[in-house]
């Protein structure tokens, strides 16, 4: 099963990038659990690729064609390179059976909301989950209930992801979808 890991790429504060790190070794550690990420060996999304890797999980990477020097530095088992943003997010969705989202910038939050959006409309019911670490996303998921409220969204953001605070809880969601996946 193909696990994407949105995060930011660039150094992050501490305390968000040790709890990030300790719930991607566990998520590593998962059999038949596999990582899609950005091909990006920096910051906290270079440390999930390190992690993978040292449990010698397979890693795809999808980036754009102006960054595959990137790659230079990479063992990648599976490489996409796309033209634009938007073809990197629809192939990261495509190759992705579970989308998580760790603490992230600008291009993260561009993620989920891709990814929403994806989920939305093809009504596929992909596993979406913000890791919602010292309440990290919740500016974002009190804009997306106002969206709800104001009846811009059909739905609220609970309908379309999974919010945890929890390492636990991620785990066994992502454990639940692993067997089904299997089944």
């Amino acid at each position: 099963m193909n696990v994407f890991i949105g995060c930011g790429s660039e150094i992050v504060d501490d305390k968000f990038y040790k709890n990030s790190l300790s719930l991607v070794a566990k998520l590593a550690a998962i059999e038949d659990i596999n990582l899609v990420f950005g091909a990006y060996h920096n910051g906290l999304m270079g440390s999930c690729y390190d992690i993978f890797k040292n449990h010698n999980k397979k890693v795809c990477g999808v980036t754009l064609k102006i960054y595959k020097d990137q790659l230079d530095d990479l063992d990648l088992d599976e490489t996409i390179i796309v033209e634009t943003s938007m073809d990197r997010m629809r192939e990261i969705y495509q190759k992705s059976d579970v989308l998580l989202f760790l603490p992230g910038g600008l291009g993260t939050y561009t993620e989920i909301l891709s990814s929403i959006e994806e989920s939305r409309t093809k009504e596929d019911n992909k596993l979406i989950i913000l890791y919602n670490d010292d309440f990290f996303y919740s500016p974002l998921i009190k804009e997306m209930f106002w969206l709800y409220e104001k009846k811009f969204a059909k739905k609220s953001i609970g309908e379309y992801v999974r919010i945890e605070s929890k390492e636990e809880e991620i785990v066994k969601l992502i454990e639940k979808e692993r067997e089904l996946w299997n089944n």
